[in-house]
């Protein structure tokens, strides 16, 4: 079986932080966001992808070539301009001769990929949605099902009026091949605003498959600092990198941490990571690689990516810091993002 990733989005909904990288390889709990379905396709049998690119390319390409494609076998598809989600998948239509699954970049999650092909074949659908039941349900595509799970109603993204149900599109998919027919070529074209609708006013097999498991769109920075929380909870199921020193505290290779620094757990410290005595590192905190805390500084659910150093006596609550950056002595902040300057 085979499945699209959909990864060519600019992620403008994550800046400041894409404007640095791309929202594919932004760390999550010190892995790039991408690893995260990959390894799930992996989980359940899936091992040829396509995933489709757009911008900074080479930056994802070389992200997968490093970690050997975790085991996949992955073609990618090049977009010269944005063909939308359906667009996307339209343009590799050759690669889909069977049922096939189509997930998003953004979203992470532990579901249950042969609960859902099973629940696909069953219904002997041409499309399944995977929904989830959310309280925010302006931010997602929602879906009316009838007692059967046939989806009779789809509006993505609804104001105020449209508003029928709390079942939400999580952007996983499975379809048959014959679904690529409905899509116009080289022609912008988006699933949940167009195809999907469409399918169901026609009247063909669309049925929505309700998950109970995590599922989360890392779409916008506050949802980016949700999930990380979420995993360090224990709410995901995904494994943590690193080995687990004690209940809550998972450790790379080569730290030198004071015995006199204090550590709340859960909190992740990646590799080559110095804490200095009277250095505090409160809940929800993740360090990246060759990360430096000076004395007395504190962090409290703060994000570091890789490369940091935090002065003297520093205080950050609810930071984001990307790579390279450095933080002054007795500095304070809470809520923001912290980026090395663009040359």
């Amino acid at each position: 079986m085979e499945a699209m990733l959909l990864a060519a989005g600019l992620g403008t909904r994550l800046r400041p932080l894409t404007y640095k990288i791309p929202k594919s390889i932004i760390p999550v709990i010190n892995k790039p966001s991408i690893s995260y379905p990959l390894k799930l396709l992996k989980k359940y049998g899936i091992n040829k992808v396509v995933i489709n690119l757009y911008y900074k390319i080479e930056e994802i390409k070389k992200c997968l070539d490093e970690k050997d494609k975790f085991g996949l076998q992955i073609k990618y598809s090049k977009e010269k301009h944005l063909l939308g989600t359906a667009g996307g998948v339209k343009k590799v239509e050759s690669c889909f001769k069977e049922t096939f699954f189509v997930l998003s970049v953004d979203g992470i999650t532990n579901l249950d990929l042969n609960k859902v092909l099973k629940f696909h074949k069953q219904k002997k659908a041409i499309a399944t949605v995977v929904l989830k039941k959310k309280e925010e349900k302006f931010k997602y595509g929602i879906a009316l099902r009838d007692k059967e799970n046939r989806i009779t109603q789809f509006i993505e993204k609804p104001g105020w009026g449209d508003v029928f149900s709390n079942t939400v599109n999580t952007g996983i998919y499975i379809f048959e091949p014959e679904v690529l027919s409905y899509i116009p070529p080289n022609k912008e074209y988006d699933f949940g605003r167009q195809l999907l609708p469409f399918l169901v006013k026609e009247k063909k097999r669309v049925y929505g498959y309700l998950m109970n498991d995590y599922w989360i769109d890392m779409g916008n920075l506050e949802d980016y600092r949700r999930v990380q929380i979420d995993i360090l909870k224990g709410k995901t199921g995904i494994e943590i990198k690193g080995k687990e020193d004690r209940e809550g505290l998972w450790l790379g290779e080569n730290n030198e941490i004071s015995p006199y620094s204090i550590i709340e757990p859960p909190v992740v410290i990646g590799n080559n990571c110095c804490i200095e005595k009277g250095a505090k590192i409160r809940k929800f905190t993740v360090l990246g690689d060759r990360v430096t805390i000076r004395k007395g500084a504190s962090l409290d659910r703060c994000i570091l990516w890789n490369d940091i150093l935090i002065g003297k006596e520093a205080k950050l609550k609810d930071c984001i810091l990307t790579d390279f950056t450095s933080i002054p002595p007795g500095f304070l902040m809470n809520e923001g993002v912290v980026m090395k300057k663009q040359n």
